[in-house]
């Protein structure tokens, strides 16, 4: 069945019907698969699809979901609905001036799948925090349940980890002393950006856009070390960048542990 086909018939299990919407829909599930030069789960995201675009019947099924993940995995910690009220609006409600983080699921694996990480992830962030995630768990949330089952493709990912990993260490040595220690504050000791203004004696606002110029100083350096030393084509280093952009306050949280202070 062609892309068109089977995107057809997941609106119109969805109740959308409409042409127009149907080659909306084919045209951003044909950018995800040029994207990322792989077989995708077109099912799943025409499902995603029609939940960014606000349809109710999409929305219902994709809460659904979210709510049964919750409470498969809440346990003690947190009530069930509290999770998935966290996570639903980890990824329906779009900051200022973004998209909603549900249109970054690229279609290389289960919906379902992606939304369990997303769930642990909100489970880590509610309860122990980021920073005292067991690695194993940081590594599969850093993916997001993207990955391709088969062993070249698991060979690469850890290649393409251990790489990203060294580059952002050596990024890091780009920063001065305070850069460093705002960083450490914010990702792995949790201070908010309201507390570091008041150590600093300014405006959260300030803090945060102190964390946000080192956060783009440690990407440009990061990119420069992989351009000059991975041998890697500019289209890979571009979507190890982006990555790495994407979860950005998770790896430095790790990054920074790591080294001492």
């Amino acid at each position: 069945m062609s892309v068109a086909q089977t995107v057809q018939r997941g609106l119109a299990r969805l109740g959308v019907r409409d042409a127009t919407a149907n080659e909306a829909c084919v045209a951003w599930v044909e950018g995800r698969r040029r994207s990322h030069g792989a077989e995708v789960i077109v099912e799943d995201l025409a499902l995603v699809w029609a939940t960014l675009q606000g349809h109710a019947a999409a929305l219902v099924e994709v809460d659904e979901l979210i709510e049964a993940l919750a409470r498969r995995v809440a346990g003690r910690a947190i009530e069930p609905s509290e999770l998935a009220q966290r996570t639903r609006a980890r990824l329906l409600v779009a900051p200022r001036g973004l998209a909603p983080k549900l249109g970054t699921y690229d279609g290389r694996g289960r919906l379902k799948a992606w939304l369990g990480t997303a769930v642990k992830l909100e489970l880590l962030q509610a309860t122990r925090g980021l920073a005292q995630a067991p690695a194993e768990d940081v590594e599969a949330l850093l993916h997001l349940a993207s990955s391709d089952p088969s062993p070249e493709a698991r060979l690469r990912s850890r290649k393409d980890a251990a790489l990203v990993s060294n580059a952002l260490r050596q990024a890091l040595e780009v920063l001065d002393a305070k850069e460093r220690t705002l960083l450490r504050m914010r990702f792995v000791d949790g201070v908010s950006t309201e507390a570091l203004g008041r150590m600093y004696q300014v405006h959260r606002t300030t803090a945060q856009r102190w964390i946000e110029a080192a956060q783009a100083k440690i990407m440009t350096a990061m990119r420069a070390r992989l351009e000059a030393e991975a041998r890697l084509a500019r289209s890979e280093v571009d979507a190890l960048v982006k990555d790495v952009a994407q979860s950005i306050s998770v790896r430095l949280s790790q990054v920074l542990q790591a080294i001492a202070p």
